[in-house]
Parts: C-alpha cells; sequence; structure tokens
C-alpha cells in the first residue's frame, strides 16, 4: 500500500467530545473499534490529547504499520488541528486481512512530541469471502439454479459501493456469468447440467478501481431430487488430494437399478489393483437403487467415509505419489474410470 502524507486519504474532523478526567497530564490516546479486527476496510479512529498546552494549532502525525515498532510504515498522515479530541476517517481502503499496529503522534506548535500507546496488532477484513457453496470437500444441490452467497467487507460509503462480477464454470471453462451486481446473492439464469461438477468466483471492486477476486474452495454438483435412473460415478474430490482441509478423497455415485452388484476399485496407470473400495469391509456388494458417498443429513461433511481413499494400498502402505485411477462398475456394464491425483504425504 501507498504511503500517503497531508491531508490526502484522511477526513479529519473535530468532535466536541469531553476528555475523561482521569487522563494523565500531557498524554495522547488513539481508540480504534473494539477487537482485535477492524469494523471497516475504512476504519475510524478518535486521537484525544491532554495538557498539551493552549499553543495551537496541533501537528498530527498518524500512522499505520505492519510492524509494532513502526519500520514498515504503509500508512502514513500529517495534518494540523485546533481540537483537543477529534476524529480521523480513512477514506483509502486497507489491504485485505493485513495486520496492522496504529498510533498518533501530536506535539503543539514548538512543543515536544508526545506518541500515543501503539493500537494492534488488529486485522483488516477480507474484502471479500464465498460463503455458499464454499465447502472444500464439495457441496450438492436438488435444484438446478442454486443460490450463489458472498460477502464484501463494510467501507465507508462515500469510498463504496462495492460491484460483483460472478462467474460459474465448468471444468475450469466459462459456463455462466453476470456483472455489476450490487447483491451479495445471485442464482444462474439457465438451468445448470446434473451430475456435472461447477466452480464459481467473484470478482469485487470499488469505484477507485480497488478489486477483489476469489474462487471456491471445493466444487458443487447438482443431482436430482428423485431416485436416479442411471449408474455414475462422479469425479472425486479433492482431486488432487490430500488438501488442507482433507485427508482423503471422496467418491460419490449414483446407483439406478435395485439390487446392482457395484464394484468401486483404484488401480495404478497399468491397471493393477492397488485399493478396493467397493465391496469394502462390511463386504455389502449389491446396493438399491439411490445416492451414494454423500454424508449423512445434519452433519456437516460433505462425504461418506465408507466411500473414500487415503492413498494407502490394500496391505495399508502409503503409496507413492502419482496418477491413479477409479474404475466403478455396475453388474456387468461397462467400467467408467475417472483420474485421481495423489499428492503423497
Amino acid at each position: 500500500m501507498m504511503r500517503r502524507r497531508g491531508v490526502l486519504g484522511l477526513l479529519a474532523a473535530g468532535l466536541a467530545l469531553a476528555i475523561p478526567a482521569g487522563l494523565a497530564a500531557q498524554t495522547v490516546a488513539l481508540e480504534a473499534t473494539a477487537g482485535t479486527t477492524f469494523s471497516s476496510i475504512t476504519p475510524l479512529f478518535t486521537v484525544r490529547t491532554a495538557g498539551l498546552g493552549p499553543d495551537r494549532p496541533l501537528l498530527v502525525n498518524v500512522q499505520l504499520s505492519t510492524t509494532p515498532d513502526f519500520t514498515q510504515v504503509v500508512f502514513d498522515s500529517a495534518f494540523t488541528k485546533t481540537d483537543s479530541v477529534f476524529a480521523v476517517q480513512l477514506t483509502r481502503p486497507l489491504q485485505s486481512e493485513a495486520q496492522l499496529f496504529a498510533r498518533a503522534r501530536v506535539r503543539a506548535f514548538a512543543g515536544p512530541l508526545f506518541s500515543s500507546p501503539t493500537v494492534g496488532p488488529k486485522t483488516v477484513p477480507a474484502w471479500l469471502r464465498l460463503i455458499r457453496p464454499n465447502s472444500p470437500t464439495g457441496d450438492g444441490f436438488d435444484i438446478r439454479r442454486p443460490e450463489l452467497l458472498w460477502s464484501g467487507a463494510p467501507v465507508l460509503a462515500s469510498v463504496g459501493p462495492w460491484r460483483y462480477d460472478v462467474e460459474v464454470t465448468l471444468g475450469g471453462r466459462p459456463e455462466v456469468a453476470v456483472s455489476g451486481l450490487r447483491d451479495t446473492t445471485w442464482r444462474p439464469v439457465v438451468d445448470l447440467q446434473a451430475s456435472a461438477s461447477y466452480g464459481w468466483n467473484v470478482r469485487a471492486y470499488l469505484p477507485g478501481g480497488e478489486s477483489a477476486r476469489r474462487v471456491s474452495a471445493g466444487t458443487f454438483v447438482i443431482t436430482d431430487p428423485l431416485l436416479p435412473t442411471t449408474n455414475l460415478l462422479y469425479q472425486n474430490f479433492p482431486n488432487p488430494f490430500p488438501s488442507a482441509e482433507s485427508f482423503a478423497t471422496c467418491f460419490w455415485f449414483d446407483v439406478g437399478e435395485d439390487g446392482a452388484r457395484i464394484s468401486l476399485d483404484v488401480l495404478d496407470l497399468r491397471g493393477n489393483l492397488v485399493k478396493r473400495i467397493v465391496p469394502g469391509t462390511d463386504g455389502v456388494e449389491l446396493f438399491p437403487a439411490g445416492r451414494y458417498g454423500r454424508g449423512a443429513p445434519g452433519t456437516s461433511s460433505n462425504c461418506d467415509n465408507r466411500f473414500v481413499w487415503d492413498g494407502t494400498a490394500a496391505d495399508g502402505r502409503t503409496v507413492a505419489p502419482g496418477v491413479f485411477l477409479a474404475r466403478f462398475r455396475a453388474n456387468n456394464g461397462a467400467p467408467t474410470v475417472r483420474r485421481i491425483v495423489f499428492r503423497g504425504r
């Protein structure tokens, strides 16, 4: 962030506030909102002075730094005031999720310099957050136009408002998009395909040109609310794995006919069996029609732990990192194969 000096970038207005009786002589205090996080990316500070004498104007210097010793100053503004208590309103957005220290330095004309105690560290709110769907392990919807939800950080009205461009992708390519939204929710204007893994992203921007972009942590899949009519293996997720959020990769599959004999195996690229997922340790291989692999209703997980692979072989050894294959077969039908990328441990 560029260092700014002078009144440009700050809107300072005097406040008719009483100085607390307990404030010691010759002191300077800088106040911000309570807590460890700023309430806005353009926060408001209050400077209180006492005992500096009648000489005016006061020469004020407000600084923000990434270090407590203020060797890495990211904001520096100097101005003059005649009041003992006044507000300092930032009008330039602070860097998203930065941890900052703040202080005020004040002296009366030709007098000694007084510095406030350091405020912080305080964290700047994230400019943009994706809320739903945004599970690293994937999300499922039984409607073709699911609601996408995100949030923009609070910002001074004269600096905003935020505008948003939203894009839904399929296989990394744009599928449907919208630009210039002010709302923080949106539904695609066309039906999305069932049994396909979608991603989405949002770009937020301010009138001054500042912007942020976020990409969903995982994918989401559109499923039919009725019983499936075909046998289908979805792409495993996360992929590659493991990820920061998931130790194993999860398999979703549909069974379209009652009593289907299901097998799901992990193979190496030569076709050798690495691990059998179905039948599992319970020995079940005949499945009623339905959807499998999803987390139980009411839980925070999108994955059924019976249908996962943790990167180990049948004998329990961890395999070498590389590309593997998931082979799914229902009865005597043709197998479905999906590509798995294992990062190793």
